[in-house]
């Protein structure tokens, strides 16, 4: 299951199967002194397994919104303090709703239209909601319901809920959609104290995880906050990682999907507004050489599209997106074998290849070209086909009608030794 634990806390685009961090973390950091590092941490998943495997680790996103799913999935918190918090909560918001009080802590951005995304009575009842989280003096436990509260806050607004792409359902959907909103909280409360309790019981109360708001582009600077008592010798054991797609207009936009909630729980606008184009191949860069023929290979065929279709399309420049997210992703190879124990340590990344111009991008032999060049001694490849996925199975990238393509069903588990 991919909610056992804490990991069914909150919903979040192209998440690693826990069971795959499960094997790797049990196959290469067998003894409970190695430290597992995400460099694309997400929402915490493989910080979570490593957890209840008995290793420390540590994780980097620069969404502020993925890190703060990751520290509460990964805090452990009394159930029996959560619980009576919980009671409060609800027991107010009722109280407050039914007396027409009312509180202005909904969200004051000018990029997020309310009254098209939530309905009146929605956005009063989650002001309401939210007021009361806020007001939690203990951080774990108010971080705790901030998640309970954005999970709510996604479940109860206008948009779709089976993508993750921002889009409002259809009038017809939207004029029988009567979300209660005080019954969804109460519910996400009660399902995630129960996973709560099953994490606490199961990690032992010495094991630690470290989720870093940082960019791993800069990744040996961010470890300056891990303790060093926990590193050995300032370096990791062991790799496990999902890297994005980049191009996240037209794969996984990490940073759309975190708006909305990122709004309702106050965090930095900036920051939220900024994931995808911050994020690996957000911006456009000089194509130069990397250190893999395959990729000039692949950007020579991507260019020779772009020049068939220039002058019709408002994305011309498709290689220059390929390039920019390789280049990126280089850097975060160069950056991670920088604080891997040389001669002691696995990477292992899980990553789909994806297509650009109808041309198929093969990233996991990619990737094992460029990581060469910094030590990496590649190990083997693996496959499997990608289940459940918040996404259709065809598209139509040229939006023209019957011309689809396959989107991605299948990813490689790439393992190097170091």
């Amino acid at each position: 299951s991919t909610r056992d634990f804490t990991h069914g806390f909150h919903l979040y685009p192209a998440r690693m199967h826990p069971e795959i961090a499960k094997r790797l973390i049990a196959k290469y950091a067998p003894e409970k002194k190695h430290v597992v590092f995400d460099p694309f941490m997400g929402s915490g998943g493989v910080l979570v397994e490593s957890m209840l495997h008995g290793n420390y680790s540590i994780g980097i996103d620069l969404n502020p919104f993925a890190v703060l799913l990751s520290k509460v999935k990964t805090t452990s918190v009394d159930p029996k303090k959560l619980q009576r918090a919980y009671k409060r909560i609800i027991s107010k918001s009722k109280s407050d709703y039914s007396s027409k009080v009312r509180y202005h802590t909904k969200p004051q951005s000018k990029s997020l239209n309310l009254p098209f995304w939530y309905k009146r009575n929605v956005i009063r009842k989650l002001e309401i909601l939210k007021h009361h989280v806020f007001r939690i003096s203990d951080e774990n436990t108010r971080d705790f319901f901030k998640v309970c509260f954005s999970l709510t806050s996604r479940k109860a607004s206008n948009q779709r809920n089976s993508i993750y792409k921002i889009y409002r359902v259809s009038d017809e959907t939207l004029a029988k959609f009567k979300p209660d909103v005080f019954e969804i909280f109460d519910n996400t409360c009660t399902k995630n104290i129960i996973k709560m309790a099953d994490f606490v019981s199961a990690v032992k109360p010495n094991v630690k995880a470290f989720p870093i708001l940082g960019d791993t582009r800069n990744a040996k600077a961010e470890f300056s906050s891990i303790p060093k008592k926990i590193l050995d010798g300032g370096k990791v054991h062991l790799v496990v990682t999902s890297p994005p797609y980049g191009d996240h207009g037209t794969t996984v936009a990490y940073g759309q999907f975190s708006k909305h909630p990122g709004l309702w729980l106050d965090l930095p606008q900036e920051s939220l507004f900024e994931v995808d184009s911050l994020g690996l191949g957000g911006r456009k860069k000089k194509i130069e050489d990397l250190g893999s023929k395959l990729l000039y290979s692949i950007l020579r065929k991507v260019k020779k599209k772009d020049k068939a279709v220039e002058k019709t399309t408002v994305m011309p420049h498709r290689a220059l997106d390929v390039f920019a997210y390789y280049a990126d992703l280089d850097n975060c190879l160069q950056q991670i074998s920088s604080v891997l124990k040389p001669n002691a340590s696995h990477c292992c990344f899980v990553v789909g290849n994806r297509t650009v111009r109808r041309v198929t991008i093969p990233t996991d032999k990619i990737i094992v070209q460029l990581a060469k060049k910094y030590g990496f001694r590649h190990k083997e490849t693996l496959h499997r086909t990608i289940a459940n996925k918040a996404m259709a199975a065809k598209n139509a990238p040229e939006n023209i009608t019957d011309f689809t393509g396959n989107t991605m069903t299948r990813e490689s588990i790439v393992v190097w030794e170091f």
